[in-house]
């Protein structure tokens, strides 16, 4: 994340350097919108998802070094939820048991065994990220643009609900409630590729897509061995202006 971030602040320093030289406006930004997406993986047979709606909002700063080309770095808050209901064959499942062992002694006795149901989730996370995009204008109104993203979870939530049985008949269990949040990798990044369309000489608005290219679960997370990915739209509004 550390090496990203530097990078980053490179790359608007030598912005500001060329700026200086060739005296071309660089353009800063305000934006605003909605990230529409969900995690998205292997998946049991008969899962369902729903998208969420979180809201997205930045900072930016964009240099054309031509007629065409453009370089532009931002940095940006983004809230990516969803939900999903899936089958569970074989989860891996913490049992805690609970032994009194006199009137002032309690102990907890932790049992990992395997869960076999239904289960509904949902996604709750804050990321605040730093993409970094090359854009190339089509003509006066239209840009295709695309790069690459970094992201650090500010706050991650991920709630489990479970019913069905624990190990062989041990347990039954129903709507059971598990925090899952501990879960969650505090690092993401990817692609991104989409088109912006300048509506006014200030205003556009934008279209992107983002995929991750990693797992949004830690490696050691025992609820699931598949890679999951965030995949969202992204719809903006831009404002830039000119110091």
């Amino acid at each position: 994340m550390r090496q990203f971030f530097i990078l980053l602040v490179s790359s608007l320093f030598c912005l500001t350097a060329i700026q200086a030289q060739d005296e071309k406006p660089l353009y800063f930004g305000t934006s605003i919108g909605a990230a529409i997406g969900t995690p998205i993986g292997p998946a049991e047979e008969g899962a369902t998802g729903a998208p969420g709606v979180g809201l997205h909002a930045g900072i930016l700063t964009r240099y054309y070094f031509n007629d065409k080309i453009g370089l532009q770095i931002g940095l940006n808050y983004s809230s990516k939820k969803a939900k999903y209901d899936s089958p569970a064959n074989d989860r891996f499942y913490t049992y805690i048991i609970e032994q009194v062992i006199s009137p002032d002694e309690t102990i907890e006795l932790v049992v990992d065994t395997y869960f076999n149901g239904q289960v509904e989730g949902e996604f709750s996370n804050q990321y605040l990220g730093a993409p970094i995009d090359v854009y190339y204008r089509l003509n006066d109104k239209w840009t295709v643009l695309g790069g690459v993203y970094f992201a650090y979870l500010l706050r991650g939530k991920h709630d489990v609900y479970a019913t069905g049985i624990v190990g062989d008949n041990f347990l039954d269990v129903d709507n059971e409630y598990s925090d899952e949040s501990f879960g969650l990798r505090d690092q993401d990044y990817g692609f991104n590729a989409g088109i912006n369309f300048r509506a006014f000489n200030q205003i556009e608005a934008e279209l992107r897509i983002t995929t991750g290219l990693t797992s949004i679960f830690r490696d050691d997370y025992p609820g699931t061995t598949d890679t999951i990915r965030n995949v969202y739209l992204e719809l903006k509004a831009n404002y830039l202006f000119t110091l």
